[in-house]
């Protein structure tokens, strides 16, 4: 008789793209979200959401994923993680401060995260909000700053996390 716990090792072995946080958290999170998208809102505010912000939503559950199973942060690292998670929901909260939270955060994934789904997630993420911030709204002034703090912040979390070890 086999246990439980090697039944669901063989499964994700036998289908080793599909590791069941790496699915579950970002689903989930994108699900969240496009739920109160379309509870919340109506017509073009909903489609907006669902496109823009559904996104991101599956990327912070690529993140979490990460932290939790893959690249563990020691000292500083949960505080960054905390900086830059205040930051980007500060932006749709509070209109405040004036960088693009979704450029702060795929470059922010895209730099510190170990694994191919967050990275490929972000990246997606990074193309979508490229197109919105140049091409829709017109080289958008929040572009430059986000993009460039996301560097700043990445760059301060990989040489924490550096010189802890």
């Amino acid at each position: 008789m086999v246990p439980e716990s090697q039944k669901a090792d063989r499964f994700f072995l036998r289908f080793s793209f599909m590791k069941f946080p790496f699915v579950l958290l970002p689903v989930a999170m994108g699900l969240a979200v496009a739920l109160y998208s379309l509870v919340r809102f109506d017509g073009d505010a909903a489609f907006y959401r669902l496109w823009y912000y559904v996104p991101a939503a599956m990327v912070v559950g690529c993140l979490a994923a990460d932290r939790l199973f893959v690249r563990r942060p020691h000292g500083p690292g949960w505080a960054i993680d905390g900086l830059v998670t205040a930051i980007c929901l500060s932006r749709p909260i509070f209109g405040w401060p004036p960088v693009s939270g979704h450029a702060l955060f795929f470059v922010y994934v895209l730099m510190t995260c170990k694994s191919l789904t967050a990275r490929a997630s972000a990246a997606v993420l990074g193309i979508i909000t490229l197109y919105a911030k140049i091409w829709l709204w017109h080289w958008d002034s929040t572009l430059w700053p986000g993009l460039i703090l996301g560097l700043i912040v990445g760059w301060v979390f990989l040489r924490t996390q550096r010189l802890q070890t």
